[in-house]
């Protein structure tokens, strides 16, 4: 049996000699490492297993009328062709297990943990699980219709991951039972709505809800911002503007929140 691994791989590539018209021709007894097959699907590479026996030294079975280099050579096509291994990477390569510093995307999609996407969702589950810090002394203190609030948050959230995720449009265009247009008035006219002016100077002085608040915007803002890296695009414009709008929503809604329990 001769095992050719990744490095062997591409010395082999590298040096030519063994490669004719995409073809890879290796002797018949050979036998690849997963890494070295998502390697010959990378380079679009058809293996072909040559048999190397001396023509006087074959048997009476070698002359046998099934062409059996030709059932090789479209059995090691279809290898380098199909998907092999049970996770495949955007590079087109595939793996039979998943390496440590490596998560799924979405399906058997791999991706490296430092990926814009997982930093998206890290910054999702950081942001859901202060929301729920902020609800629980809420409900200390008896706010209940804030701890109502942020629970709506809470669920929005979950609907632009889900979205996210499942690489599916926004399901929703209300937060609150506010609508953008309703949404953008409150937050851009806080004096006529709420009577306050714009919150441009946040002192501890606000008290210690409206601070909770505020950090919680603040989250929001930064994960706006994973979104907006994530999705970005050569000429600086997403891919998933629904998901930009949503999380822009988010912190303008934030914003109005705020300002419905800064008196309270």
């Amino acid at each position: 049996m001769n095992l050719v691994t990744e490095d062997g791989l591409k010395k082999i590539i590298k040096n030519g000699q063994a490669i004719k018209n995409n073809e890879l021709r290796l002797p018949q007894n050979s036998m690849l490492t997963p890494s070295a097959k998502s390697l010959l699907a990378d380079h679009k590479l058809k293996l072909v297993l040559v048999d190397e026996t001396p023509v006087d030294k074959k048997t009476d079975a070698d002359e046998a009328p099934t062409d059996k280099k030709t059932d090789v050579m479209e059995t090691a096509a279809k290898l380098a062709a199909k998907k092999i291994g049970k996770f495949s990477l955007e590079s087109g390569g595939y793996l039979d297990e998943k390496p440590e510093h490596m998560t799924q995307i979405y399906g058997n999609l791999l991706v490296n943990k430092d990926h814009q996407r997982i930093k998206l969702r890290g910054e999702i589950d950081l942001l859901m699980g202060e929301i729920m810090k902020v609800q629980i002394r809420a409900k200390a203190l008896e706010k209940s219709d804030l701890v109502t609030d942020l629970h709506e948050v809470f669920d929005y959230i979950g609907k632009l991951s889900r979205a996210e995720v499942l690489n599916e449009p926004l399901s929703t265009d209300t937060i609150l039972g506010l609508n953008e247009q309703e949404i953008r008035a409150m937050s851009h006219n806080p004096k006529k709505y709420f009577g306050h002016q714009h919150l441009f100077n946040i002192t501890y002085e606000l008290g210690e809800i409206p601070i909770l608040l505020n950090s919680l915007r603040a989250m929001i803002r930064k994960t706006e911002v994973a979104c907006y890296e994530a999705f970005k695009q050569a000429d600086g414009t997403v891919s998933r503007g629904d998901l930009m709008q949503g999380y822009n929503r988010l912190s303008s809604i934030m914003y109005i929140i705020i300002f419905k329990h800064l008196d309270h």
